[in-house]
């Protein structure tokens, strides 16, 4: 499109100008039209979102708020006329109706609407689902015209999926070697391997392993353990599996072998600074064993508590002192009173010799759930139990919980394109752990009493190639 400007026109301009120029004398300024037509910064305002979030019964609710944009940063490349946001907008951003801020060389801006030149004015609401050619006046003096500059492509990018949100995918066909089903199990993860301890209905205990890499489970294959294995001993540690049997220390390669002296020994917890954190059951202790099997320091736990059981348990360096570390230990709450509604967590620091136990039944506290689990994904703690209602999140180091409602959720079968994870679960056993691959990914893998398998991804954290 050119506008030309009528011959009558400027010649009225010209006539007038004259005319000022001779009454004004000195007065009169020159009227100079830039001769450039850059587009010199774009912004984008209020938009509408929308927000998937679960009712305090548990259903899914959806509802749409609006939010500012306004300080997302937009490139404008001058060579190649192209003007984008680097970093997307959530998901669920609607961009039909963005209304934005232009700042240009010259006031009057156009934009291409049904293959025509349309001016652009601050109060237009524009379609940016897809890209939008903007047009910025300029005067050629040489032509005496007005003409438009070369256009530029405005993009309004937003991420094809939530980068917070979770993706998840069944392995169904995935069984444990010979058609074995875990009464009660245990999962651990090293080096791009998956081993699931489990006890089976008649009280056999063996283990089967599969390589993960990816997001993909390779074929169960079967090990054998020694009888009076605890299986909920089963511990990462030193590039091996460590666990306990018959109360002596044994790690895990391609057959197991007994390590060390130390005895009486129940249970594992986990790995703090290096060091195993090993049970004595009979004796209510807690002892650090280094990679040969010698202990080294004790603690006292807690009166009138165990830990030989299922549990869960997290060492992380402390965050006021990196020389300390601290244990969150979580179990059922097995109560006495219907007013035992929450979890057990148990906290260490390991320049102590007691362990504390956090007060039970605070309205902040973890809702105690069957079968409960905790893990760190994303550098977050999490906990769950095997209803898969929610994810519970600490920022505290287990003290207090929120329950989450936004992304971190679990699957149902109208959102996530996948069933609520109790369908795979039934009434059998499972098991959840932590595959952290660095550039390949970070998963949480449940392991069910089959060896099928259901795992979840972290947008953000796919694998990069």
């Amino acid at each position: 499109m050119k506008i030309r400007i009528l011959p009558s026109l400027v010649a009225g301009i010209m006539t007038a100008t004259f005319f000022l120029s001779s009454c004004l004398g000195n007065d009169y300024e020159e009227i100079e039209y830039p001769s450039t037509s850059s587009i010199t910064s774009f912004s984008i305002g209020t938009l509408h979102q929308t927000f998937y979030v679960k009712s305090s019964k548990g259903e899914d609710s959806v509802y749409t708020d609006t939010v500012s944009y306004a300080d997302v940063p937009f490139t404008i490349d001058q060579i190649n006329r192209k003007i984008y946001n680097k970093d997307s907008l959530p998901k669920d951003v609607d961009i039909t109706r963005v209304v934005a801020s232009i700042s240009a060389d010259y006031a009057a801006v156009y934009y291409v609407k049904n293959d025509k030149d349309t001016i652009w004015t601050t109060a237009d609401s524009l379609d940016f689902s897809k890209p939008v050619t903007f047009k910025v006046m300029t005067f050629n003096p040489t032509l005496n015209q007005f003409d438009f500059g070369a256009p530029y492509v405005v993009s309004v990018n937003v991420h094809k999926l939530n980068p917070d949100s979770l993706v998840w995918k069944h392995f169904e066909n995935n069984k444990f070697a010979n058609g074995t089903t875990y009464a009660r199990q245990k999962a651990v993860y090293t080096n791009e391997t998956l081993y699931v301890f489990g006890e089976t209905a008649d009280g056999n205990v063996l283990a089967n392993k599969a390589s993960v890499e990816r997001g993909n489970i390779s074929s169960w294959a079967e090990i054998t353990l020694p009888a009076g294995t605890n299986i909920y001993s089963a511990t990462a540690f030193n590039n091996n599996i460590y666990f306990v049997a018959n109360r002596e220390l044994y790690f895990l390669e391609n057959q197991f072998t007994k390590i060390g002296n130390s005895t009486g020994l129940t249970n594992l917890i986990s790995v703090s600074n290096g060091k195993l954190l090993a049970y004595k059951g009979n004796e209510n202790k807690v002892v650090t064993i280094d990679s040969e099997g010698n202990e080294l320091t004790e603690s006292n736990f807690v009166n009138g508590n165990n830990l030989n059981g299922r549990m869960s348990a997290i060492s992380m360096p402390s965050s006021h002192n990196k020389d300390l570390w601290r244990t969150i230990v979580m179990t059922n709450n097995i109560g006495t009173s219907e007013a035992d509604s929450t979890a057990t967590v148990f906290s260490y620091i390991s320049n102590d010799t007691e362990w504390v136990k956090y007060q039970p039944n605070n309205p902040t506290t973890c809702p105690n759930q069957g079968n409960i689990s905790m893990i760190t994904y994303d550098g977050k703690i999490y906990a769950f139990g095997e209803d898969f209602d929610y994810f519970y999140t600490s920022n505290d180091n287990g003290l207090n919980w929120n329950q989450e409602t936004g992304y971190m959720v679990f699957p149902s079968e109208n959102k996530n394109g996948i069933d609520k994870l109790t369908t795979y679960r039934g009434n059998g056993s499972y098991s959840a752990v932590v595959e952290e691959n660095g550039n390949k990914g970070s998963f949480i893998w449940f392991i069910w009493e089959d060896g099928s398998a259901t795992r979840a991804l972290l947008n953000r954290l796919t694998p990069k190639e």
